[in-house]
């Protein structure tokens, strides 16, 4: 093939929905097709059947990490680095949000079908944990932000590449009560990863996000019960939600002003 001809195989050639098409079709593909191995297997070993949740996402996911990294060829990692202010600001501001983030979840019908696949997974303790509160927010980093975000931040300008990466990371949780929550959490990893340029900042907001969700699940034993029914009613959960939107406010406030003081760098969109 001439150097000169079109790489037909780099997906970043595509418009952001077929990009976006593409992503989620790898995502439910290998979701169904390895998901279905991996459970067909455990349930031939009982011995393994605890890590089938746990091999069938890691396996899942490290797949379409190794073909997306590939489709868009792009360079995952970089070599900058993120101050440890960063994180001073990000930290709190994430325990913070998960306050609203769970009333979210709470508010959409879970079907009994998926709500037990839900507790089986927080059950299941170590495994449980390795899934949700390892894996996810590693994997998921790599392939949302790495691979398809940064993609999108060269071919679009920041504010629409944020908000496609957030709403693909949404969609492919593939179920409305996850939606929400995980776009708006895609919204700020999407901001910070282009102001930081790194994928680690993402990776802890995300653990943080998914432990939190993970712990409420864990000391409960269920995963409808969300802050307004630990506390005993709406009225005290709307106090904390009110307290906990205004300081989130404030910390993305001062996140913004610490990223321009600090002076760190942006990913510039090549397209105006």
């Amino acid at each position: 093939m001439s150097q000169n001809q079109p790489d037909l195989f780099n997906v970043k050639n595509l418009s952001g929905f077929y990009q976006a098409l593409v992503f989620l079709l790898l995502t439910g593909l290998f979701s169904v097709l390895i998901g279905f191995l991996v459970m067909a297997g455990a349930s031939a070993i009982p011995a393994l059947e605890s890590w089938a949740i746990f091999a069938s996402y890691t396996l899942t996911f490290g797949w379409i990490f190794f073909l997306a990294r590939r489709l868009w060829k792009v360079e995952v990692l970089s070599h900058d680095s993120v101050g440890w202010k960063t994180y001073l600001y990000i930290i709190p501001l994430v325990f913070i949000l998960s306050v609203p983030l769970e009333g979210l979840v709470s508010l959409i019908p879970m079907p009994d079908s998926i709500r037990e696949k839900f507790e089986e997974m927080i059950t299941l303790n170590l495994q449980g944990f390795l899934t949700i509160g390892i894996a996810a927010p590693i994997l998921e980093e790599l392939i949302f932000r790495g691979v398809l975000l940064k993609s999108l931040l060269e071919k679009y300008q920041p504010k629409k590449a944020i908000i496609w990466s957030a709403i693909i990371f949404g969609v492919a949780h593939m179920n409305p009560w996850q939606f929400v929550p995980a776009f708006l959490i895609g919204l700020l990893i999407g901001w910070v990863y282009w102001k930081t340029q790194s994928i680690w900042p993402g990776i802890i907001i995300h653990f943080i996000n998914n432990s939190f969700s993970f712990a409420i699940g864990y000391f409960t034993q269920d995963v409808n019960t969300s802050f307004y029914d630990l506390l005993g009613g709406w009225l005290s959960y709307m106090i904390l939600l009110i307290i906990c939107v205004i300081l989130s406010f404030l910390l993305i406030r001062l996140l913004k002003n610490h990223f321009e003081h600090e002076n760190i760098g942006t990913i510039i969109s090549t397209k105006r």
